[in-house]
């Protein structure tokens, strides 16, 4: 008997062995390789570097009592404009007297931070992708995360000279538009994914049929630091998507879906598209959608 007890204590304790192994043996970092994010550490290594932007995508307010040293405030509604629904991208000729009058080069790099789950910083991510921009990152855990790394903070606003911004070209593969999405709602095509990256509550009122409901809250651990790659690749793979798979994102003004794009694309998910005019677009033009008693709102365990 108690050799039994033995032989069973040991097994626990091999298991738990294996289990911290496990782990510690998964990077929830991202590293210098990765497209789309960066470390708050990175950032503090590099951002002396004259090629380096730091955007604050904060409201002015928050800008004003504190930031990252050296860090302009940007905003992604600065980047958007209303019409014919609110929240839309700007056209080109908006992107380049933005960036030019904040001093911002065709070469910069420029990491984007915010307090909400990147969700703002990646709306501004992927307006600079768009825009032809590749040299751009959000920051992992936001202003918490620069904070938490005891970089220098300031009140003060830096100078900035202006620049002369020219886009060269535009990158039409990471947007969708209203009538593709429309497309794949009259002719279903099995390559092709539908997400809607809302509240479970806001896609319960209505979405886009044929839409998976999967929440931008998701991507975030409860810290509010970004999911690891792996653990974006599992969740989005566990609702059927492949990688292979196109992928058309949305949300209410796909600001929040921005930033799954943002993360899928880091998993390694090739073809991911942001639907611009979103729910709202979808609403103003009069398209079917679902309700209540039509839909089916698929299930994923959260792995956080």
């Amino acid at each position: 008997m108690i050799r039994n007890l033995k032989k069973g204590f040991s097994l626990i304790l091999v298991l738990a062995a294996m289990i911290v192994f496990v782990a510690c043996s998964i990077d929830t970092k991202y590293d210098e390789s990765s497209m789309n994010i960066i470390e708050p550490a990175q950032v503090g290594q590099e951002i002396s570097s004259p090629d380096v932007v730091v955007i604050d995508a904060r409201d002015k307010d928050k800008y004003e009592k504190g930031h990252l040293k050296g860090a302009i405030n940007l905003t992604a509604g600065e980047l958007s404009e209303n019409t014919p629904v609110k929240g839309m991208i700007a056209p080109k000729k908006t992107f380049e007297r933005i960036l030019s009058k904040n001093g911002i080069n065709s070469g910069d790099k420029v990491y984007i931070y915010d307090d909400k789950n990147g969700i703002f910083a990646s709306r501004i991510w992927w307006v600079f992708k768009y825009y032809g921009h590749d040299q751009v990152k959000v920051i992992n855990q936001g202003a918490r995360g620069l904070e938490l790394q005891g970089l220098e903070m300031s009140a003060d606003a830096p100078m900035v000279e202006k620049s002369k911004y020219k886009v060269a070209s535009k990158n039409e593969d990471l947007l969708v538009k209203i009538d593709e999405v429309k497309a794949q709602v009259d002719n279903p095509q099995e390559n092709v994914i539908i997400l809607d990256t809302r509240t479970k509550a806001e896609f319960d009122e209505g979405a886009i049929p044929g839409a998976i409901n999967y929440s931008h809250s998701n991507n975030c651990y409860k810290d509010g630091t970004f999911k690891s790659k792996q653990d974006i690749y599992l969740n989005y793979t566990d609702l059927g998507i492949d990688v292979e798979d196109e992928v058309y994102v949305y949300c209410k003004t796909s600001v929040r879906a921005a930033q799954t794009a943002a993360l899928m694309q880091e998993a390694g998910f090739k073809n991911v598209k942001v639907y611009d005019g979103a729910w709202l677009e979808w609403q103003y033009k009069g398209m079917p959608s679902t309700g209540p008693t039509d839909m089916v709102v698929p299930t994923v365990q959260d792995a956080s």
